[in-house]
């Protein structure tokens, strides 16, 4: 019989990032991994090459209820169809998270009529918030494309005396809130994939204290999916 798992806090994970440029076309042939060529497909710990639908062809791998938007999270051994597309989500795990929660709240429109006794309801649109606690770990979260930098331009100066700058506020980026990342063979990656953009950051520091840094998230393009995926 299978153990059930009881879920902690420190089971949790979170990987943000951004879609790639590439799009890729199944040909009946080619793996998933081939197709990619080598590419760069994510951080080693997530084991599979998260894939964006971009289209669906006639015959596909993709399973039934999936659509275009949505994640595909490929072993990278598939061999996609003729007409099946993708893009690859290049990922980085929030390392200077320390904790994230996304509440979904729904409206309720009151339908009552005259003669009934108790009220009635029709459910209304659903809403969806970010909320995300992170300590300040420099290398991390200073990094351009991270989580202070959605929000306000980044210039950074290496020991090189070069500098960069990126300017990537109000830019939206993809979210893989992991409720569970599995660790050992047989159990389940649990986890809710969305896009957001982030807003709302609040900086400073207090003495004695880990200085931590608080986001909220708003969602843009696909409605939120939440996946669970046995490992081998």
């Amino acid at each position: 019989m299978k153990e059930l798992k009881t879920l902690v806090g420190d089971d949790s994970m979170i990987f943000t990032g951004d879609i790639g440029a590439t799009e890729y076309e199944g040909d009946n042939a080619k793996t998933v991994n081939a197709l990619l060529a080598g590419a760069q497909a994510g951080p080693a710990g997530l084991k599979r090459v998260m894939c964006v639908i971009t289209a669906i062809g006639a015959a596909t791998i993709f399973p039934a209820g999936l659509k275009v938007g949505e994640l595909f999270p490929a072993l990278g051994t598939e061999v996609p169809k003729t007409g099946d597309k993708f893009r690859v989500l290049a990922l980085e795990h929030a390392a200077d998270a320390s904790s994230w929660s996304l509440g979904i709240t729904q409206g309720e429109i009151e339908v009552t009529k005259l003669n009934e006794q108790y009220r009635k309801y029709r459910l209304g649109k659903k809403d969806a918030q970010l909320s995300l606690t992170s300590i300040f770990t420099v290398g991390e979260s200073d990094k351009p494309g991270g989580v202070i930098n959605r929000s306000m331009k980044l210039v950074k100066q290496g020991a090189d005396g070069a500098y960069t700058v990126s300017d990537e506020a109000n830019k939206s980026l993809y979210m893989l809130g992991y409720a569970n990342k599995a660790a050992l063979p047989g159990e389940a990656d649990d986890f809710v994939f969305c896009q957001i953009y982030l807003y709302n950051v609040k900086l400073g520091g207090q003495s004695g204290s880990a200085q931590s840094y608080d986001a909220s998230g708003r969602l843009t393009g696909i409605d939120p999916v939440f996946y669970s995926l046995e490992t081998a």
